[in-house]
């Protein structure tokens, strides 16, 4: 697996592989893996910003909206959701509501 890869992928000759270590190979296929990654995502945001120019001179001045936030990419943050107040962040006073609401809620047998 690891001779497909080297000769097969990344383009060494058979005797460059046989002669690198494998710490050496680790080395050369992470290289070569990020170099790929990162020319497939300059094509990715190539693509985007044609797809937003010709998106936006459609639409009025005032619809418009960022590049990001039309056609974001799964490697961009999303801004992070709102967060909902955990228990321990509750007072006793919101504990004990949120009890009473829950109790409500249940049947008890008396």
């Amino acid at each position: 697996m690891w001779f497909a890869i080297g000769v097969g992928q990344m383009g060494l000759r058979p005797d460059d592989f046989n002669d690198l270590t494998p710490a050496e190979f680790f080395y050369a296929w992470a290289g070569w893996a990020k170099a790929n990654r990162d020319a497939q995502r300059q094509e990715w945001e190539r693509t985007r910003w044609q797809t937003w120019v010709l998106t936006c001179i459609q639409m009025e001045k005032k619809d418009r909206k960022e590049m990001t936030q039309m056609f974001p990419l799964p490697w961009e943050k999303s801004p992070a959701p709102k967060r909902v107040k955990s228990s321990a962040e509750l007072t006793p006073e919101e504990r004990q509501k949120r009890v009473d609401e829950l109790m409500k809620c249940v049947k008890t047998k008396d």
